[in-house]
């Protein structure tokens, strides 16, 4: 092989390398980003959230609430719980006798070619304890993220976030209440209805962004068909409550 074909075989291997490696670079810095956000998520800092958020967000959809577009969507996501539409996020922190904790993993992040978008998926399980000591109230809850992400001046930022609830459940006396969790707020309306939701006892799987390594296909979508929530379901979005379950079955 003559120098100049060795020299280019080189430069070629090399843009190659650099490439692999700044990929495994974003997918660390979109690993770090989303758990980032889980810590702020847990201590109730919704200014530290909105600034992960990119300026031109698409939409944010968290559980059963429904769908809201762009960054002022997330923002609306982001207020205190009581507080108006138009109210400035705050970080607030918990209250004595009240803590909620996220335990993240399983992620599974896509960077696209051009390294300027990415698409993660990431699993959650969360305890809560509020009300100590008087009205105590422990629940448990875990879900599912599937959340987009964007390079805006070399620095990943969060575009597009759903999340949802696989179960949450209430425990009393060792035994589980199912909770919804979370029903439209009427306060601070969606832009568009639910797209999927599922939570315990119906059963389901949130798509995936990703195919299957090894075969390149898409998994089919899996939803069973016992309806038990309302609202969730097409045509229904706007109502609350819940079918009854013959406990035969």
């Amino acid at each position: 092989m003559e120098d100049t074909s060795r020299i280019e075989a080189l430069e070629a291997r090399m843009k190659t390398l650099e490439h692999e490696l700044g990929t495994q670079k974003d997918i660390e810095e979109v690993r770090r980003l989303h758990y980032i956000y889980m810590y702020y998520n847990c201590n109730r800092m919704g200014k530290q959230l909105l600034d992960l958020i990119s300026e031109n967000a698409e939409s944010i959809e968290i559980a059963g609430r429904g769908v809201y577009y762009g960054k002022e969507g997330f923002r609306k996501n982001f207020i205190s719980p009581g507080d108006p539409a138009d109210a400035d996020v705050k970080d607030i922190g918990w209250s004595f006798g009240n803590i909620l904790f996220q335990l993240g993993g399983m992620d599974v992040i896509t960077v696209a070619d051009d390294r300027q978008t990415a698409k993660g998926r990431f699993s959650v399980l969360t305890p809560v304890i509020t009300g100590f000591p008087k009205k105590q109230s422990v629940s448990l809850n875990a879900g599912v993220y599937e959340q987009g992400f964007v390079k805006e001046d070399d620095i990943w930022k969060i575009s597009k976030f759903k999340y949802t609830h696989s179960f949450m459940v209430r425990l009393e006396d060792l035994r589980v209440k199912p909770n919804y969790s979370r029903w439209p707020d009427d306060k601070v309306p969606a832009d568009a209805p639910t797209t999927w939701y599922h939570p315990f006892p119906e059963a389901g799987v949130l798509p995936f962004h990703f195919p299957n390594p090894v075969t390149g296909e898409m998994p089919r979508e899996l939803v069973d068909p016992t309806h038990y929530w309302i609202g969730n379901w097409p045509g229904e979005f706007g109502q609350k409550g819940k079918k009854e379950i013959d406990p035969g079955k």
